[in-house]
């Protein structure tokens, strides 16, 4: 999804950090003129964009979501506590011949078990300072 935003300030070469702007009506082309113009955000979204094109602070720039990196991550953040509660429950019904309730306590071990690696895979990729977005092209 393809998102406006202003250049904030230049962080390191190669990447800036931008302000995202709400979509508005007028796609805040009208600089000003109307009345509608003045309803900008009242707070400021920041995020961390990769500045191909050399933006400028200042510049209304467009950009769009780098998303691959975070997508297959929030699968596994999902999947790895699914996944360690249905071995927990499998390996307790068939390899260690437990009841039905006692498998379902080995499955919610598997559970906890689960959340581990994910929980800590969440926390690495909140730290990263890897940018979040890519500048397409300046509009203005």
């Amino acid at each position: 999804m393809v998102q406006n935003a202003i250049v904030k300030k230049i962080i390191r070469e190669g990447v800036a950090e931008i302000s995202l702007l709400r979509q508005m009506e007028c796609g805040l082309h009208c600089d000003g003129a109307c009345a509608g113009c003045s309803a900008k955000p009242p707070q400021e979204i920041l995020a961390l964009a990769s500045n191909g094109i050399n933006a400028q602070p200042g510049d209304f720039v467009e950009v769009e979501p780098s998303g691959g990196r975070n997508i297959s991550a929030s699968v596994a953040v999902f999947l790895l506590p699914c996944v360690g509660l249905g071995l927990g429950y499998a390996l307790g019904m068939s390899l260690f011949h437990l009841g039905e309730v006692s498998a379902l306590l080995t499955g919610l071990l598997g559970l906890a078990a689960g959340f581990v690696p994910a929980v800590l895979m969440n926390r690495a990729i909140t730290r990263s300072p890897a940018p979040e977005f890519a500048i397409l092209k300046q509009l203005r």
